[in-house]
């Protein structure tokens, strides 16, 4: 072996074959779970036995996994700092960063989808189940209070603090690893917003690429992404409220 290529052994090792399987194998648990909570809810909601209006489809089965995602996380050996809830460098710089992570996404959400529109048409999201909002203040707060506990966290937890994160120690560390490592995640992220339609999707897609680059970027901290998706999320109940067409 040439000192070339023992310089790139050393510095992008490759993935212990037995370690990648037992780290897919922990994904496709945590994906199951989900899944399968997704659908017992579904069966509760049309039963009639969750006394929730339809804004909150979703949110029980999301929450399992991240639970899920944690007792894996633990049972393994890890800790929360697995998972992202470390101490970052500065706190006062925390804000700054979610910040910038948000309005990276604000503007991606609004170009990709005019940049598309030029060759097919883009549909914008379907959030029909949530009209019940348009001028309904209490129920704007009350969502807004509700989502980083049913959303925001739970799925920063399962999407880039487990699956990201999982996913790096699979692929070779280096760009195209973490490429893939931001995207897959990204596309299973996008496909569980099937309700809102092809719009909504492109929509979380890109917020699920942009998310997973701002993990990766900022040293595997969960909180930058956590205070971004709840303050992209606090606009979202805006528009809501203001009844405003989503844009992408």
């Amino acid at each position: 072996m040439s000192n070339l290529d023992e310089r790139t052994a050393v510095e992008h090792p490759s993935p212990d074959p037995a370690k990648s399987m037992a780290l897919l194998v922990d994904i496709t648990i945590i994906a199951a779970i989900t899944a399968i909570a997704y659908y017992l809810e579904g069966l509760a909601f049309d039963g009639g036995w969750i006394p929730f209006s339809e804004e909150a489809r979703g949110a029980s089965s999301v929450v399992a996994g991240a639970f899920a995602a944690v007792g894996l996380t633990w049972r393994r050996g890890g800790t929360l700092r697995d998972l992202g809830f470390k101490h970052p460098k500065s706190w006062a710089l925390l804000p700054v960063q979610a910040t910038i992570v948000l309005v990276v996404f604000a503007a991606a959400q609004f170009l990709v989808p005019m940049l598309i529109s030029s060759f097919i048409e883009v549909p914008a999201p379907d959030m029909s189940r949530y009209e019940s909002l348009a001028g309904n203040i209490l129920g704007a707060i009350g969502m807004a209070l509700v989502l980083p506990l049913t959303a925001s966290i739970p799925e920063e937890i399962i999407y880039r603090g487990f699956f990201v994160g999982r996913l790096t120690e699979v692929f070779q560390r280096n760009l195209a690893g973490a490429a893939l490592s931001v995207l897959l995640p990204a596309l299973v992220f996008s496909s569980i917003h099937f309700s809102w339609g092809i719009g909504g999707m492109l929509m979380t897609f890109i917020m699920g690429l942009i998310w997973g680059t701002a993990y990766l970027l900022c040293d595997r901290n969960l909180w930058v992404v956590i205070l971004a998706h709840s303050g992209g999320h606090i606009l979202f109940v805006v528009q809501l409220y203001l009844a405003e067409p989503m844009v992408a």
